[in-house]
């Protein structure tokens, strides 16, 4: 019989079960390393009367890192937290901080313009603006064509 592992429930599983024993969980930082192992940000959206606001932590995360890609009403916010202290001969004792690649995709909740988003990095908060497009809601009358097995009314 094969059976699968999944190695992150079975981190997982030992903390717990160290934890249980009244210890202090210690891994060693390099053992995530094998993993494809993405995060997501925390984000907050908004709107006000002109503009859709975004605004992602994102600390630790320097501007180069990051890409913002935007299709339509959708926002895709990428990128990669580099590892503050080198993992070499350290026992962490707690390890709480994400690390490495993160993405998250955001569905506006308005249309918006695709040529007017704006990104600013302050203090670990990644702010975009997104401009709002003029709703017109214009009254149209739509023409009906008539096909030629309608038109004539039979054969």
């Amino acid at each position: 019989m094969v059976k699968k592992i999944r190695p992150v429930a079975k981190i997982f599983k030992t903390e717990t079960e160290i934890r249980g024993l009244g210890r202090e969980i210690v891994i060693k930082r390099e053992s995530w390393g094998t993993f494809d192992y993405y995060w997501e940000p925390a984000v907050d959206v908004y709107e006000k009367d002109q503009e859709v606001v975004v605004e992602v932590e994102v600390p630790g995360v320097a501007a180069e890192d990051l890409k913002i890609v935007q299709y339509g009403n959708r926002l895709e916010i990428s990128g990669f937290k580099k590892e503050m202290i080198k993992a070499e001969k350290i026992k962490f004792h707690r390890l709480e901080r994400e690390m490495g690649l993160f993405s998250k995709e955001i569905i506006l909740p308005a249309p918006v313009s695709t040529e007017k988003t704006t990104a600013v990095l302050e203090n670990g908060i990644l702010k975009i603006c997104l401009k709002k497009l003029k709703s017109v809601n214009k009254e149209i009358e739509v023409k009906i064509k008539k096909n030629s097995e309608e038109s004539g009314g039979g054969k």
